[in-house]
């Protein structure tokens, strides 16, 4: 580990893009679409979060979407990378300000990035056709999101230096955009914990892949597999009835190392699923880790 800190610090001291340089400003809960939804934001880990929300799934509602913008203050007035983050929590509970999007944003952004992180629409019913209902709306605003920071040109995003990150459920919309046949082109995605459906999508795009993932995730498969398939009490979920099977860091790594696709994969020994923050809410050394080998990754593009 200190041998491949020594390296990484060696990085970051010659590439652009990679050392704090400016004071961060936020603009705060800007709304990017209004759309049909049960809701967007819902804390995690907060004891009857569940309960409180079920009775929401009765009927869709109108949504204001959210974001945050995280601006470089005096960075002259060049255009600028973005880095559109978003967060985990299974389609389910999630929302922008969990404070692993908010200090990865704020360090992005004193790198010089508009750094964003988004709330998107969350909750659907037990049924596989409802969840991947979910993901669908995710993305759509995932996508209008994107499409509303380019359209600001007081942003000064530079369309060409476009990068998507997020953890699991937000991995997967990041590898979702990135992999598409059309829209904006990602250069790369940081994708941690996440997992795609098809490996058939990473022949789609030329995008990097930046992975971080414990192959003893107790949620997301770490090869081929079903989410949430950890035994408790002698019993496994029986999650494929809700779930289409999926494909695990490991397993996209390897299927874009074969495409000749830059990637870059760290199996990670904690037997976790969410690694940058521990029990305690705070963060861990994986977030630092994460943070700056994000940021050197990104700065090769």
């Amino acid at each position: 580990m200190n041998f491949l800190m020594s390296v990484l610090a060696s990085l970051l001291a010659v590439l652009p893009y990679t050392t704090p340089s400016y004071d961060v400003s936020v603009e705060r809960n800007v709304v990017y679409a209004t759309q049909p939804g049960y809701w967007d934001h819902a804390p995690v880990g907060e004891k009857g979060t569940v309960g409180r929300m079920l009775p929401l799934l009765k009927e869709q509602r109108p949504l204001d979407l959210k974001m945050d913008i995280y601006l470089p203050e005096g960075d002259g007035d060049g255009k600028r990378p973005l880095l559109l983050m978003m967060h985990g929590g299974s389609f389910f509970v999630g929302h922008k300000t969990e404070k692993g999007q908010v200090g990865w944003c704020e360090h992005f952004a004193s790198l010089g990035y508009v750094a964003v992180s988004i709330d998107y629409r969350l909750g659907f019913r037990p049924s596989r056709k409802d969840l991947a209902a979910a993901e669908d709306r995710a993305f759509e605003d995932a996508d209008a999101a994107l499409q509303y920071l380019l359209a600001r040109e007081d942003l000064r995003i530079d369309p060409d230096r476009i990068f998507a990150a997020g953890t699991s459920a937000g991995a997967m919309l990041s590898l979702r955009l990135a992999f598409r046949p059309d829209g904006p082109r990602i250069r790369a995605v940081c994708n941690c914990w996440g997992a795609v459906h098809d490996l058939g999508v990473l022949e789609q795009a030329r995008t990097a892949i930046l992975s971080f993932q414990s192959p003893a995730d107790p949620v997301m498969p770490y090869g081929r597999g079903y989410p949430f398939r950890t035994r408790r009490n002698g019993l496994q979920p029986p999650t494929q009835w809700f779930s289409d099977v999926m494909y695990g860091t490991h397993a996209i790594h390897e299927r874009a190392l074969e495409l000749g696709l830059r990637a870059e994969h760290h199996a990670c020994p904690e037997a976790r699923h969410r690694l940058h923050i521990d029990d305690e809410g705070q963060y861990t050394e994986r977030f630092y880790e994460i943070r700056d080998r994000m940021a050197a990754f990104f700065a090769e593009e």
